[in-house]
């Protein structure tokens, strides 16, 4: 079988845990494929096996454009090399090769994906696989994929027909015995498919009138599903609770039950200790306390870089700066802790109009506002807003005020990548790379304010 190059190409790495595990991944692969991405497992080559599979894996690893790692307890021994020669080699072989991929390498964006068939299997990612976000793909056919295929077909191109459109999304259809809606239920889910996703939930809602029973269970099964697509999380989270309290049905309740951990896991990951939203959070307070070293510290490189090229333009002037080059002297007050004689003079001032940008925030009275907003692999987009208890604090009649914060996972740690929905890039001058409204979602709902520190 020749390999297609056309698309998107994934490699699937896991341990043979056992046929029905292999059975669970060679439907994964199948799913993907669906879907538009040319994913690839050896599997797939068996009926033709090479000389050397290590060599294999070398020339997959190298050829795809992103590795999927399907995490569980077997995989993460021989990962770690903890079992024995000949034990589980393949893993070891990958494991080896990943890693020296991941330290060695400067890559801007990441490449090996790690996933688990259920969120409590999140915490056996091991280093350095925990250093980007992480996927929950479910072990049965039902399972919802959509995110991590959208993030795998980010600029897809022209796909060929023989693996699928982006269109034919493996969660357009759910099937489940003795369940059998009118047309009018498929036809309204399936609008989501197209994109429709805010149509469908309304046009879901209204079928929810005509039917009862196990069928209205799946009506708002569906409901949820295309909230948690879209990054509804509350919403669907409220559409799963409700379907595993009114139905019968086993298999519905506990499709139903799964979807609802896995929001509870992205849930805790977004909000919970070690979360983007906790570190945005310290990081604020920092602010208010003027901590200007641990302000500085709590940015990504690109970002400080940026406001130091920013300083530097807006005091080239002055004669202090005469003696240095402003590249050099740019990166020198972009590190972590700069020790260069001007670089307390640029936190400073870098401070004092960070503080008067967020002077109306306080612990006690704004808090995380709305639904995780993840941004491609690493990122995510806090929403700052009033809120009294966790309720947003709202008048008639007037926008919402709102501080949107992009943060960014950089090793174990989230660090504030920009003040604004937007990519900071360094340069003379440094400029900022807006991310597209429908990734950031909240536009239509909030008066943004997006004066950034200058």
């Amino acid at each position: 079988m020749a390999h297609d190059t056309s698309s998107t190409r994934v490699l699937i790495s896991y341990s043979h845990d056992s046929e029905a595990h292999r059975e669970t991944i060679r439907r994964f692969a199948d799913r993907l494929r669906q879907a538009g991405v040319n994913a690839w497992i050896d599997q797939f080559d068996e009926h033709n096996p090479p000389e050397s599979w290590p060599d294999w894996m070398r020339r997959e690893i190298e050829k795809s454009d992103f590795v999927i790692m399907v995490v569980s307890q077997n995989y993460v021994q021989r990962f770690n090399r903890e079992t024995g020669a000949g034990s589980g080699s393949g893993v070891r072989w990958e494991g080896a090769l990943i890693t020296a991929d991941l330290y060695h390498s400067r890559r801007e964006r990441a490449k090996f994906i790690p996933v688990v068939l259920r969120a409590e299997d999140a915490n056996l990612i091991p280093s350095p696989l925990n250093l980007t976000s992480w996927f929950v793909i479910g072990e049965s056919a039902e399972a919802d994929i959509a995110r991590l295929v959208q993030v795998l077909l980010r600029d897809p191109g022209e796909l060929p027909s023989e693996l699928g459109t982006p269109n034919s999304s493996p969660d357009t259809s759910f099937h489940f015995e003795g369940i059998r809606p009118n047309l009018d239920v498929d036809e309204a889910f399936n609008i989501a498919a197209r994109g429709e996703n805010q149509e469908a939930i309304r046009r879901l809602d209204e079928l929810l009138q005509n039917f009862h029973g196990d069928e209205r269970a799946y009506i708002l099964f569906l409901q949820g599903v295309v909230h948690h697509r879209i990054g509804e999380v509350s919403q669907a989270k409220f559409c799963f609770e409700r379907v595993v309290e009114t139905t019968g049905h086993l298999e519905l309740r506990q499709s139903a039950a799964q979807r609802w951990q896995i929001l509870f896991a992205e849930f805790q990951a977004y909000f919970g200790e070690g979360g983007p939203v906790v570190a945005a959070t310290n990081w604020l307070v920092s602010v208010k306390k003027g901590k200007k070293r641990e302000v500085w510290k709590g940015l990504t490189r690109e970002l400080r870089l940026t406001l130091a090229q920013d300083w530097i333009i807006a005091n080239e002037g002055h004669p202090n700066l005469a003696p240095y080059g402003r590249d050099e002297l740019a990166e020198e007050l972009a590190s972590r802790n700069p020790s260069h004689p001007l670089g307390k003079h640029c936190l400073r001032s870098k401070l004092e109009v960070i503080q008067d940008r967020y002077s109306r925030w306080g612990i006690d009275t704004w808090g995380a506002a709305g639904n995780p907003r993840r941004i491609g692999l690493d990122y995510e987009l806090i929403i700052m807003a009033p809120a009294d208890d966790g309720i947003l604090v709202t008048r008639e009649g007037e926008p919402l005020p709102i501080y949107p914060i992009l943060m960014r996972k950089i090793g174990p740690d989230w660090m504030v990548a920009n003040f604004a929905a937007a990519y900071p890039i360094p340069g003379w001058p440094p400029r900022a790379e807006e991310i597209p409204a429908s990734m950031v979602g909240f536009t239509r709902f909030y008066n943004v304010e997006d004066s950034e520190p200058s």
